[in-house]
């Protein structure tokens, strides 16, 4: 059974019948998995609240990270490190990467038929101190790179959704469903703060949010191809 389990802030682990994806992964313990399955790990940027070294401990059969990560002097492992709008293939995955907003990349992992897209700081990032020019800067980048996202139909996505930016956190998610959609959705960046995710869900109820209210929370993958939470609580 497929699983994605939210581990903190930006991190997930997802877990497909072969393979096994951790993004931004930076703290707390992982779940375990069938060691016969392959770990492929990924790191959208430097940010200390998505990318941590210790990452390098970890059994992976690869690494993907953004190219403004510098891995530890002595690390031999499989290291794929990736410009925005570059593609890689290994093994069974296919990797594409995407200018972020921020710092580093996105990615969209294509892999056992699964297309997941994962936002990294790619987001629209308003803020009030900015200059109205800035504003709309920023909103253009944004909406530019989703048009590229777009054709790649993620089947389930990790979205920023930022309370830092009061009423405009939602702009990002907004925009994210309007241009590319995907039939599940997982808000991230939340600072803690689920609160916030579930108030946009219920001023958005069209949008297919996956909400959580701790750390690792897992979701399993109905027969109708759905992602409820194990434990069977409604969020």
């Amino acid at each position: 059974m497929n699983r994605i389990t939210y581990l903190h802030h930006s991190a997930f682990l997802i877990e497909l019948a072969h393979t096994v994806l951790l993004f931004d992964y930076t703290q707390g313990a992982l779940p375990t998995w069938d060691s016969k399955k392959k770990l492929y790990v990924f790191a959208s940027h430097a940010h200390g609240d998505h990318y941590v070294p210790s990452i390098f401990q970890l059994s992976a059969a690869a690494f993907f990270l953004s190219e403004d990560i510098t891995p530890p002097a002595a690390c031999s492992a499989n290291i794929h490190s990736l410009a925005p709008h570059e593609s890689v293939s290994i093994d069974a995955l296919h990797v594409h990467t995407f200018f972020s907003t921020d710092e580093g990349v996105a990615f969209l992992v294509e892999c056992e038929g699964e297309r997941i897209y994962h936002a990294g700081d790619l987001h629209n990032w308003y803020w009030e101190e900015d200059t109205k020019a800035t504003q709309a800067m920023m909103k253009e980048r944004y909406e530019k790179e989703l048009l590229l996202v777009k054709p790649f139909a993620p089947s389930i996505a990790f979205v920023v959704l930022d309370p830092r930016q009061g009423a405009h956190g939602g702009d990002g998610m907004d925009a994210f469903w309007q241009i590319v959609s995907a039939p599940a959705i997982f808000p991230m960046h939340l600072w803690q703060d689920f609160a916030y995710a579930k108030r946009y869900q219920q001023a958005h109820p069209s949008i297919p949010l996956c909400l959580y209210d701790h750390d690792h929370c897992t979701f399993v993958q109905t027969k109708q191809g759905c992602w409820t939470p194990q434990d069977g609580k409604v969020i």
